[in-house]
């Protein structure tokens, strides 16, 4: 990975990123430590509870750690450091241009979602880039924009702790990262820049899984819907605290919406896939119901015995579910990576085989 370009505009973003953040609000973390200090222990939690939720939706395995904290990694730093800059420069424009009170009502719900959401997607655009089989697909798109948009989410709640103790007199610094944490994590991450950036992801990963033109239009129209879902949550309509919810119900809704669609396409394939294989000898009848839960692949390798046949009939597993996903597509897709996997499938379960005490997988669950 590191000898791919992307790697390093994955780098060099999150640096620039940290450092405009740093540099919009160290003075504020060294006037109030005690209040930061509080903010950031509340929100680490969160964080650390959004990200292994996002995981566990996908509906057979959880994407690869190392690529879901790439993710939320732009968010946090690439996305909002450069957001920073972007939205004030926005902001400054729309002053100039269309006064200070129109820039003042409205300049949140032009600028910040054309910056905000187009930096945000980058980050899964340059995921795919660093990794090509990341994202095979809508589902794919849909979770790894929604990791980039936690990772942002949790960076602008922490400038909002500052920025509340700010407002409230710099008096009570702990009540006022309190009160921030309930209002926007408790209260507001339901409907926030997870949803509207797993929406657009959503659309670039038909794009990303397999170009076309059908893709193409997936992708523009998931991004254009996701940054018309932002316009209107930063709009100054609907605007009381009893009203978020009613406001923030179309964001949440339309998420998952897209969610349980790019699922079905995901177990659609899941299925045709594996009834291929298990028609041409590479797996074994019953064996796609165990591919298919994560209990039953759990369960399994406690019925076998531990040491090299546990780890031979994880890498088989592993090899197999591989195999079922690669003719979803993803950039640089190679038609060739079925047949080696076929063969991989066939050398693993040689060698688990012939293990002492052999445990041939059936499928079910279980060992045969």
């Amino acid at each position: 990975m590191t000898r791919r370009p992307a790697f390093w505009l994955w780098a060099a973003a999150c640096l620039i990123g940290t450092w405009f953040a740093v540099l919009g609000m160290a003075a504020a973390v060294r006037t109030f430590p005690l209040g930061s200090i509080a903010g950031a222990a509340l929100l680490a939690p969160a964080l650390a509870a959004g990200v292994w939720s996002l995981r566990r939706l996908h509906p057979v395995r959880s994407h690869p750690i190392g690529y879901v904290l790439l993710a939320v990694a732009w968010g946090g730093l690439a996305a909002f450091g450069l957001a920073l800059r972007t939205n004030g420069a926005f902001g400054a424009v729309l002053g100039k241009t269309a006064g200070p009170d129109f820039n003042a009502a409205w300049g949140a719900s032009i600028a910040a979602p054309v910056d905000e959401e187009l930096l945000k997607l980058l980050g899964v655009v340059t995921l795919a880039l660093m990794a090509p089989s990341a994202i095979r697909g809508p589902l794919d798109g849909w979770a790894y924009g929604a990791l980039t948009g936690l990772g942002f989410q949790i960076a602008e709640n922490f400038l909002y702790v500052l920025n509340t103790i700010v407002l409230t007199g710099a008096t009570q610094d702990v009540n006022a990262a309190l009160f921030s944490f309930a209002s926007r994590v408790v209260g507001g991450a339901w409907w926030s820049h997870w949803a509207m950036t797993a929406i657009g992801g959503a659309g670039l990963g038909c794009l990303l899984g397999r170009a076309s033109r059908t893709g193409a239009a997936l992708a523009f129209g998931g991004v254009v819907l996701a940054m018309a879902l932002h316009s209107w949550w930063d709009a100054p309509v609907l605007s009381g605290v009893l009203l978020l919810p009613v406001k923030g119900a179309p964001i949440l809704l339309t998420a998952i919406v897209t969610y349980r669609l790019a699922r079905r396409h995901y177990l659609a394939h899941f299925r045709r896939s594996a009834q291929a294989e298990t028609a041409g000898g590479v797996l074994v009848p019953g064996e796609s119901h165990v591919l298919a839960h994560r209990k039953w692949r759990r369960k399994e390798r406690w019925d076998v015995p531990g040491g090299e046949p546990r780890r031979l009939l994880a890498r088989l597993r592993a090899t197999e579910l591989d195999l079922i996903e690669e003719d979803l597509g993803g950039l640089e897709h190679d038609p060739r990576d079925a047949d080696r996997l076929r063969a991989d499938i066939a050398d693993l379960r040689h060698r688990l085989n012939a293990c002492p005490s052999p445990r041939r997988v059936a499928g079910h669950g279980r060992a045969a």
